[in-house]
């Protein structure tokens, strides 16, 4: 692949951003840890010799987030705590247009407790 401006890689990215970003969250479990993994491969994504060799920005993208992920979860098994009971991942709004029906689910969830 030639090398690429910018604002193509900006828009190959973000082309593939809503599948890496569910490989991360199913990997992670944390919408926030899955961001951060996506913001790292970004970042190795923007640099100029990253797109020498590259024959499928897709793949290269896809093994990067895993990769990532992987040394995730690699450096927290260290710092895990015992937790007892079933393990539940973080909940993600899957319509973040809904910002009222979002505010009102947490007024009644506040009222409720």
């Amino acid at each position: 692949m030639p090398a690429q401006s910018d604002s193509a890689a900006l828009a190959a990215f973000e082309q593939e951003r809503p599948r890496l970003f569910g490989v991360a969250y199913r990997m992670l479990g944390s919408a926030a840890d899955a961001e951060d993994a996506l913001q790292d491969a970004f970042l190795r994504w923007r640099a100029p010799e990253a797109h020498a060799h590259i024959r499928s920005a897709q793949a290269y993208l896809m093994t990067v987030v895993t990769r990532l992920c992987l040394d995730r979860l690699k450096s927290a098994q260290g710092q895990r705590e015992v937790y007892f009971g079933p393990w539940l991942p973080e909940p993600v709004l899957t319509q973040p247009d809904d910002a009222a029906a979002h505010a009102e689910m947490n007024e009644s969830i506040s009222l409720a407790f």
